[in-house]
């Protein structure tokens, strides 16, 4: 089987939050009826895995995709465990607040046993009507006093609460406990895990997990909010910090120094927002009539965020020489394609998702 840029169906979830914005936004003919909050782009997970929509592969899952690959489609990167693909890419469609929350990182997962999972994840906002997220615990809240917040259903009153615009991009490293609320439509990269603490659900009667919860999050160990929410895990990379990192915050040739090697990229414009030992994430732009070029030799992910016309993404190889790709749309890039790029009739823009080199995972 000849590797090419494959598209998939997406998996819509229907959630309480959810709305039908994925639909005003993007065209998406979603599930008559349903509130989508989710829209899972590529995933390999037991609750849903993605399947090709394109060209002579159309039907094949992710997870056949990953095993018949290999190396042609991840290049130096290693797949989880038990086989599956390493990323999982979302839409988010927060129509209503979600659930305040916090994921396991790989202390928790230990002391929490089966069922744990790792789970480290980040916002780019495609849209915010008014919205806003929790992120963080405040400096100085201690776990005792988050502890009797929950009880008296008043935590809120604990977390850190950031308005947020479209364009800005929000890191939210394993244990650390948010919120997406009302009005916001964010594409969302995670490693792949469907794991979910509730802390509170905001008196909507679903179970919520106050003891898991409590082993997962981490409480600042300074008084500096501003530290505390610019600090990242040891080998994590936020190139684009603060609380509330807006484009443009840095020049790309700022970050080049730490960002992966090879990543300017000719035709393309933009800037590394983080480095993590799971993923990099880039926002890159390409101009009309201006071929950009997309990673060679790495597993890559395109998250088109605009594009007024559809745009192709092209190779060199013999199979699917063109793909269309509209905005909302996410294509794979397998690793082995020659000369990936984006062309374009109109300025479009994009994150850019590739996958570590050599990392083993799990």
């Amino acid at each position: 089987m000849e590797p090419y840029p494959y598209k998939f169906v997406p998996i819509y979830k229907e959630k309480i939050w959810g709305g039908r914005n994925l639909q005003r936004l993007f065209g998406r003919d979603l599930p008559p009826g349903e509130s989508i909050g989710e829209s899972w782009e590529l995933a390999d997970l037991v609750e849903g895995v993605s399947r090709v929509a394109n060209g002579p592969a159309a039907g094949a899952t992710l997870t056949d995709l990953t095993s018949r690959l290999g190396p042609r489609l991840l290049g130096g990167s290693r797949p989880m465990p038990d086989g599956r693909f390493p990323l999982l890419l979302k839409l988010l469609d927060a129509n209503d607040i979600l659930s305040l929350q916090v994921h396991p990182d790989a202390d928790a997962v230990k002391a929490i046993g089966p069922g744990a999972a790792l789970k480290t994840e980040c916002w780019y906002v495609i849209e915010s009507r008014g919205g806003m997220i929790y992120k963080g615990v405040l400096p100085g809240v201690t776990a005792e006093q988050f502890r009797k917040a929950v009880q008296s259903d008043t935590v809120e009153r604990f977390v850190n609460a950031c308005k947020v615009e479209a364009g800005d991009f929000h890191y939210l490293p394993a244990a650390t406990v948010h919120a997406l609320g009302a009005g916001v439509v964010v594409a969302e990269v995670q490693t792949p895990s469907d794991i979910t603490y509730r802390v509170t659900d905001w008196g909507r009667g679903r179970e919520i997990h106050v003891e898991r919860s409590m082993r997962c999050i981490h409480f600042a160990e300074t008084d500096d909010f501003t530290e505390a929410a610019d600090a990242a895990p040891d080998g994590d990379t936020l190139l684009a910090k603060g609380v509330r990192p807006l484009f443009p915050r840095i020049n790309f040739s700022e970050a080049d120094d730490m960002a992966p090697d090879g990543d300017t990229l000719p035709g393309a414009d933009g800037e590394t927002l983080l480095v993590t030992e799971f993923f990099t994430v880039a926002r890159r732009e390409a101009s009309a009539g201006k071929p950009a070029s997309l990673p060679a030799g790495r597993c890559a992910a395109v998250m088109m965020l605009d594009a007024k016309t559809p745009a192709e993404v092209r190779h060199a190889g013999p199979a699917e020489p063109a793909t269309k790709v509209r905005a909302g749309d996410t294509v794979l890039i397998p690793a082995c394609l020659k000369k990936p790029e984006i062309v374009t009739d109109s300025a479009c823009a994009w994150l850019e998702v590739t996958l570590p080199e050599g990392k083993d995972r799990g």
